[in-house]
């Protein structure tokens, strides 16, 4: 039986939490109501003078095709890197996680690219897929593809999202290694994971048989 810690003092919690309260309304709450009201804001080109309209900025914007072209831009970038990255970092956990030879070289090298700065990784793909010089972008020249990523966006788009989820595998990768060691050492977590996993295949096979 574990003995429970009772703090009589009522106030203490809203104390221990007020500087966090605090930091958090200065620095996230007031800059982002600030951001919200100077949205609708209508400012002259110098800066001086400016005017209440409201959400007339918002109706602007949101009428803008280019606008709407970034947004949704955005939108597949974020999710495409998301899935791609998650995806590749979980299949790789799996798999660093069963007791192979050389383990421990195998996850090292995993990590490695989180380690790679952005600068550097950027000259990497430049060389790896420019059109002329690049190694892979000369050899889908001369298979036949039109690969230029400087004419193309739809070119652009995916060798950026390739390029994104290649740097984030070995941050998800991490947490995704951690995660099933967790997992593993601990027998309870390990015996509620197969008994759920039996439980779906029964389900499964009871659904096909239906």
């Amino acid at each position: 039986m574990h003995r429970r810690v009772i703090f009589r003092n009522k106030g203490l919690p809203y104390l221990l939490l007020l500087p966090q309260l605090v930091i958090t309304s200065v620095f996230f709450f007031w800059p982002a109501g600030q951001a919200i009201y100077q949205s609708m804001l209508l400012q002259d080109p110098f800066g001086l003078n400016s005017s209440f309209v409201w959400l007339e900025n918002f109706t602007i914007v949101l009428s803008n095709p280019l606008y709407l072209n970034a947004v949704a831009n955005t939108l597949v970038f974020s999710l495409s890197v998301t899935l791609l990255s998650m995806s590749a970092a979980l299949g790789l956990a799996v798999l660093a996680d069963r007791p192979i030879r050389f383990a421990a070289a195998y996850k090292t090298l995993l990590m490695w690219p989180y380690a790679v700065a952005p600068a550097v990784a950027a000259l990497l793909w430049l060389f790896v897929f420019h059109p002329s010089v690049g190694i892979v972008g000369r050899a889908l020249r001369k298979a036949g593809v039109p690969w230029d990523y400087k004419l193309n966006g739809d070119q652009a788009m995916g060798l950026i999202i390739f390029a994104a989820a290649w740097k984030q595998v070995s941050y998800n990768f991490l947490f995704f290694l951690a995660g099933l060691q967790a997992i593993a050492a601990d027998p309870q977590l390990l015996e509620a994971h197969l008994l759920g996993t039996s439980m779906i295949i029964g389900l499964r096979q009871a659904a096909a048989v239906n």
